[in-house]
């Protein structure tokens, strides 16, 4: 009987999956953040990781870190509970191995980088919703994310 109602609940959750508007949430599990001697020009990197939570909150977020940074309060204040937040500050030659994700980031259906770097190159908005395990490299002008 428990076996059966197991399985019924787990087919519910597949069928969901299958449904007509059904969005899909991210597969991150766990970032890391590492940040090599001479990152963002040997100069700290103000990190914000954003969890989206909806559609409409996705396309309110800005495309850079400095407009980001600079809307950042107005922009958490009007999105409310559709974004998590985690603000992270990284000098250089540091490795933060696990990274706390919010409780509820497996139902984001975006998750969002902003950099604060000096150079432009290291300041467009990153996508890391597909990844399961990312590795965010802060470098010295730019960000690469591999998997774990």
């Amino acid at each position: 009987m428990l076996l059966a109602c197991l399985l019924t609940l787990a087919g519910c959750g597949a069928i969901a999956k299958l449904m007509p508007g059904h969005v899909p949430t991210t597969r991150l599990s766990s970032l890391r953040v590492a940040a090599p001697p001479g990152a963002n020009l040997n100069s700290a990197v103000a990190l914000d990781v954003v969890f989206v939570y909806n559609a409409t909150a996705t396309a309110m977020l800005p495309k850079t870190a400095p407009e980001w940074f600079s809307q950042k309060t107005a922009l958490m204040t009007g999105l409310g509970r559709n974004v998590d937040v985690v603000s992270l500050q990284i000098p250089p030659a540091t490795v933060v191995d696990t990274v706390r994700l919010p409780d509820r980031a497996g139902k984001a259906i975006g998750v969002y980088t902003f950099a604060n770097y000096q150079s432009k190159d290291g300041q467009a908005r990153g996508d890391i919703t597909t990844n399961r395990h990312a590795v965010i490299w802060l470098a010295a002008s730019q960000i690469a994310v591999t998997e774990q």
